[in-house]
Order: C-alpha cells, then structure tokens, then sequence
C-alpha cells in the first residue's frame, strides 16, 4: 500500500462511526453494490470504510461483480478478506478463449474456479443478513432477483457472465447472464425487500466510456418498451432514503474493466476507501449539524443524494 494511504487509514480508522450497532427499533439498511467488472476493487475499500464506522447492513444486493461481492459479504467476508482477495493473482482470470471451446471471447474456467473457490469458503450466510442477486434471463432481457440460498457458484457465474465476453449459464432449465448489463444498482430489489436506508456504492456513476453509457442506456429503453418490466434499479418507495459513495470521476477505461492489474487493483482499493471517509465525514458533519440520527424513520425521510466522493 502506499505511504500516504496507510497515513490516511491509521486517521481515518480512530474517527467514530456514525451509525448505532444495535439492530433493534431502526429501520433496515442495505448495503447495494453496483456491476463494473475490475473496478470492483473499489467496493473493497469504501467498504472497509464502511465496516471501521460500524455498518452493519440488513440486506446486501448486487448486480454482477457486485453480485459476487454481495455474497461473499452477506457470508462474512470482512473489509480486509475482501481487499485480500482483489490483491490475490488468482482474480487474473482473463483469457482469451482460444482455441475456441465454448461460445464467448474470454473462457470462463479460471472464472468458474474463482468463484466455486470462494463459494465453497463462503458459504454460511451471517445471521439475519438478506442477500440478492441479479441476473438477466435468455432470450428477453427480464431481470430476475436470486435470494439467500438461491444464490449458488452457477448464479453468481451468472450474473457475471458479460454478454459476448462469457457464455450464458443454464440453472434450472434457463438462460442467464450478466445482471449488470440492464441494472447495474439494484437499489429497487433491496428497497423491495423492506429497505429504509440504502448506503449504494456506484462503480460506473462516472462511466468510462460516453458511448458505452449512451448504448447501455438506449438497449434499456428498448428493453423496457419491449418487455414492460419495472426497472429493478428504481425505487417505487419514495421514503427510502439512498447514500451514494461514487468515484468522482473514471476509474480507468473501459478495456480496464477486463484486466486484473495489481497496480491498479491497490489504487482502486485506496480510491474506494478514501471516497467513502470523505463521504462518512460530511455525514457526521450533518449529523452533528441537524443533532439527529443518520438514519432518521423512513416516515420522516426523502430522498436524498450526497454529492459525489471528491
């Protein structure tokens, strides 16, 4: 790590945490991480963040890669075993599926050994902790939300089965991919499940690519013309209340999302990790300033969107 990082953590980590540890008489918090491949190494840091102020989420909810690290967080996976395995070689999981032995640019075997791996190390879900998935069912591009023990290694492979780049997964007779692709921040699903506070972690909230955004965005406004489902990504319930922690600008371009660098692996981390103090700070600072809970009922609540990480 570097010198001013580790600085900046030893600072950071002796502050006290805005939220209460008790479960009882509060509303339930969501933990909702967003899809973005190798930027995912930002959910680990904003999430050590997270955990040194005492956040303990209720629900955790993800899509793609966030759908991975959703699952190995609701099973128990600390800040620190998170980061830990972001850094390890074996994420380098990126080949090039040549010769051809199943349809897709990239073979899916390392993958497929990552996640079973982490599965099968993973695999007791912590007391009282939801979990959901996305996933995008073949043909017809419906969202589907996977919870607790549905969320299997095929599911997860699923969800992070990028369309063109990894083969679609069969689970139970069906089709499925990438739930990123049409819902990359399922805050919908969590809210649905009885939400009131969401602290959301939005890799692509500054996208690498304009073009990318714009076709993203116009395959899911055809999307949703064609099969009339309610986008899993909005909130029906307007008294939820929604914290953002984003990168204030790129974290890199859009071939970086497809390559595990460790370099950059550590910059994502530190990045995560820095937003998300900063983020924590101007919290306390309107706690202090209003001298009320940070997660107010959800009855006396609005929406709300802090201003981005830097």
């Amino acid at each position: 790590m570097h010198r001013a990082y580790r600085q900046y953590k030893a600072a950071a980590a002796g502050r006290a945490g805005p939220w209460e540890d008790e479960r009882q008489g509060r509303p339930l918090r969501a933990l909702v991480l967003s899809a973005g491949g190798t930027f995912g190494a930002y959910h680990a840091g904003a999430w050590q963040a997270l955990e040194e102020a005492g956040f303990r989420p209720d629900i955790v909810a993800g899509a793609s890669v966030g759908a991975l690290e959703a699952a190995l967080i609701a099973r128990g996976c600390t800040a620190a075993q998170l980061s830990a395995w972001w850094r390890d070689p074996r994420w380098n999981v990126f080949r090039w599926n040549w010769p051809p032995r199943v349809w897709g640019l990239l073979d899916p075997r390392r993958l497929e050994k990552r996640v079973t791996e982490l599965c099968e190390r993973f695999s007791k879900p912590l007391p009282g902790v939801k979990l959901l998935v996305t996933l995008t069912e073949l043909p017809g591009a419906k969202i589907c939300v996977k919870a607790d023990e549905e969320v299997t290694a095929p599911c997860l492979l699923a969800s992070c089965a990028i369309p063109l780049f990894y083969p679609p997964v069969k689970i139970d007779g069906r089709w499925y991919c990438d739930g990123g692709v049409f819902c990359r921040l399922p805050l919908g699903a969590a809210a649905a499940a009885g939400a009131a506070e969401i602290v959301a972690i939005d890799l692509l909230a500054a996208p690498p690519s304009r073009v990318l955004r714009a076709a993203l965005g116009a395959a899911c406004a055809v999307r949703e013309a064609a099969i009339r489902q309610r986008d899993v990504s909005q909130i029906a319930n307007p008294g939820v209340r929604v914290l953002r922690i984003e990168p204030s600008r790129p974290l890199g371009r859009p071939r970086d999302m497809l390559r595990w660098n460790p370099g950059q692996i550590n910059q994502w981390i530190e990045a995560g990790y820095r937003d998300a103090v900063r983020w924590l700070d101007r919290e306390r600072a309107s706690q202090a300033k209003h001298a009320q809970p940070i997660n107010p009922r959800a009855e006396s609540s609005a929406p709300i969107k802090t201003e981005r990480g830097r």
